[in-house]
């Protein structure tokens, strides 16, 4: 707590990005924009619980690949919010698509890691002409291992079940109960946050992989936007029935902790075009092996031969 109070003394630190907030509809989405010198426009989507600030490691080298980066809020998350009533997977997909189309990007491709897999290949289904291609690393829904023929991702996966399973009950059956808690307590937002980064880390340290700056930027970003409670309610969304992603261009980079995607899955639910597996680095690949995933997106902007 002490490190956390010394780390919210510093001046600030404003970064090169562009943060918009655009309101569409009845919905706010948030956005950071960095400009490059690359070929196609990228968005990239976080998960749960980390944020657009996962990203930080990865923005300066794929500038070379983008001709724009946009970090984008899942809706829910920091100052991104859901529309009333009823709210989506397949939502939350076309709100980001609205928000690229007003931020001047009609045809783009599209990153996701854990819950930003979920709504990347999601993008894909519901607007395949405008989506050059998808990449995800810690893919969920539509990627993840389903029995034992799916080795080595099974193991992972099934340990994770009996060992750190736990939360996913609390956050998709009883996330506003949870979120009370949360919200009551910044030290213990940053514990429950803690404890879900050290299931999913290879290589834990101090930091768990992911520095010390993000860990507290992150917590603090939940904290101060009280979207802990609003975010949680992705584990409880309907996902819509997707037919091979619409055939878009799909590739799959997996790490060899908290990854739990298997190419028999992502192969029969995707166009698969390109498998990058590694042994090492963790469920924020973005943080702990950026080098790795810029790689893995270069080859697949190569492969599939862009052309906005």
């Amino acid at each position: 707590m002490a490190e956390w109070d010394q780390w919210l003394q510093q001046e600030g630190r404003g970064g090169p990005g562009e943060h918009v907030d655009l309101r569409i509809g009845d919905g706010r989405v948030h956005a950071v924009r960095f400009r490059g010198s690359g070929r196609v426009p990228i968005l990239l989507l976080h998960g749960w619980p980390t944020s657009f600030l996962a990203f930080h490691r990865v923005i300066e080298p794929l500038q070379t690949l983008a001709s724009e980066i946009v970090l984008a809020s899942l809706p829910g998350f920091g100052t991104s919010t859901q529309p009333p009533g009823a709210w989506s997977i397949a939502d939350s997909a076309r709100l980001l698509v609205d928000a690229m189309s007003v931020m001047g990007h009609h045809r783009f491709l599209v990153h996701g890691q854990d819950w930003g897999s979920v709504v990347a290949r999601a993008i894909g289904a519901v607007e395949p002409d405008r989506v050059i291609g998808v990449h995800v690393s810690a893919g969920l829904r539509g990627f993840m291992a389903e029995s034992q023929a799916d080795e080595p991702a099974w193991s992972r996966l099934r340990t994770f079940a009996v060992d750190g399973s736990g939360y996913l009950q609390l956050q998709s059956r009883r996330p506003d109960s949870l979120a009370f808690a949360l919200s009551d307590s910044p030290v213990g937002l940053l514990a429950w946050q803690l404890d879900k980064y050290q299931l999913w880390q290879g290589e834990l340290g101090d930091d768990f992989g992911l520095g010390i700056d993000f860990i507290l930027a992150n917590a603090t970003l939940y904290w101060l936007t009280e979207s802990t409670g609003s975010s949680m309610r992705i584990y409880s969304m309907d996902a819509p029935d997707l037919d091979a992603a619409a055939g878009v261009p799909t590739a799959v980079s997996v790490f060899g902790h908290g990854d739990f995607a298997a190419r028999s899955v992502s192969s029969r639910e995707n166009n698969l075009v390109a498998w990058y597996p590694h042994d090492g680095g963790g469920h924020v690949a973005s943080l702990d092996s950026p080098a790795e995933l810029i790689d893995d997106l270069t080859d697949f902007i190569n492969r599939i031969g862009v052309h906005t």
